[in-house]
């Protein structure tokens, strides 16, 4: 089990309970559209700093911070839910909250699906010439049809464990605990049993959710004020500057090690944490809730567009300091406007 780092969390800042629900709320719409920022931009980096040829390069370290930066993304998503999730205000029964996320999540699982599937074999035929679709059972199996479609997969798991993180989460009591208890340890055991059929290290993806279950509960603290991460701004500098350090120096031409970059390292863990409050207290960050319900849409498209942009020639001669910034935003704008166009249809809509 990964290590969670509360070690690096405090008790409740009375700051962080001034702002009212509607403030709150306010704050995790602009948490979302710059958690898919970062996501468009950390996607744009992972091509050039995955080269070992290319390490220590201007270009590499530029591409190296700016992953560095961008990776909070994932986690300060899954801490929206949890912030919005665990609300117990209005409390839903499990059949209600269940049919309410199937209707969410479905539609675009089985969609983006099939079409990142697809979108990999014409890729394929635009470089080999030959049409391959013998991958499909096993990425599938894999829950890894596209490299960012993983998420899709975590969080469905995530979905279905939710009731009982609420219960436990607000009721506490000891046979609730012990029901999660069981309940996990029945995942594990799924677990090492699908990873000795499959021989993978990956895992059934059912249970990626698990590690995750920590940012989901921390993001309903966080939304409460019952924790904080003390000087949060200066924690998100240093983790983020850890990160970039830690990567180059156990890196080398030979290869590439990027443990600095997993989403529970301790610096991404404490630049998560940091990056999700200083987000919740920065009231001037504009919320453009307009963006918020696109943010889900511009995930699942902007892969595309970024596939499209790496495959134009102009790309390889911009230096990444600026080039990789203006790649994302383009990206993100046409996702964005990709989404918002799809939204404008009752049967599209329900894909983004």
């Amino acid at each position: 089990m990964h290590r969670t780092g509360n070690d690096a969390l405090l008790p409740a800042a009375p700051t962080s309970t001034t702002l009212s629900v509607n403030d709150k709320l306010a704050r995790l719409d602009a948490a979302r559209w710059i958690a898919a920022l970062a996501v468009v931009l950390l996607h744009c980096a992972a091509q050039a700093v995955s080269d070992p040829d290319a390490y220590a390069s201007g270009d590499w370290v530029a591409a190296n911070l700016y992953d560095s930066a961008a990776r909070w993304c994932v986690p300060v998503f899954v801490m929206v839910s949890g912030a919005l999730m665990l609300d117990n205000r209005k409390p839903l029964d499990p059949q209600t909250f269940y049919l309410r996320r199937a209707a969410r999540i479905c539609a675009p699982l089985v969609f983006w699906t099939l079409f990142y599937l697809a979108w990999r074999s014409l890729l394929g035929w635009l470089d080999d010439g030959q049409i391959d679709i013998s991958f499909w059972p096993t990425k599938i199996a894999q829950g890894e049809p596209y490299y960012h479609l993983w998420y899709l997969y975590m969080i469905m798991g995530l979905y279905l464990i939710t009731p009982l993180v609420r219960t436990l989460y607000h009721r506490g009591t000891k046979n609730a605990r012990a029901w999660y208890l069981a309940g996990l340890f029945g995942i594990a055991v799924l677990d090492a049993l699908y990873r000795q059929m499959m021989d993978t290290g990956h895992g059934f993806f059912l249970t990626w959710f698990v590690p995750y279950l920590g940012y989901f509960i921390a993001g309903r603290m966080m939304f409460d004020g019952e924790l904080r991460v003390p000087s949060p701004g200066w924690v998100l500098a240093g983790a983020v500057t850890a990160t970039a350090a830690g990567v180059y120096w156990l890196s080398d031409h030979v290869g590439l090690n990027f443990y600095f970059y997993d989403y529970f390292s301790l610096t991404v863990l404490a630049m998560s944490l940091a990056a999700f409050q200083c987000i919740m207290t920065m009231t001037r960050l504009p919320a453009l809730s307009m963006l918020a319900p696109l943010t889900f849409g511009i995930y699942l498209i902007h892969p595309v567009f970024l596939d499209i942009a790496q495959r134009t020639s102009a790309q390889t001669s911009m230096h990444a300091a600026w080039s990789l910034p203006v790649q994302a935003f383009s990206v993100f704008t046409l996702s964005a406007a990709a989404c918002w166009l799809l939204r404008q249809h009752p049967t599209t809509r329900k894909l983004v």
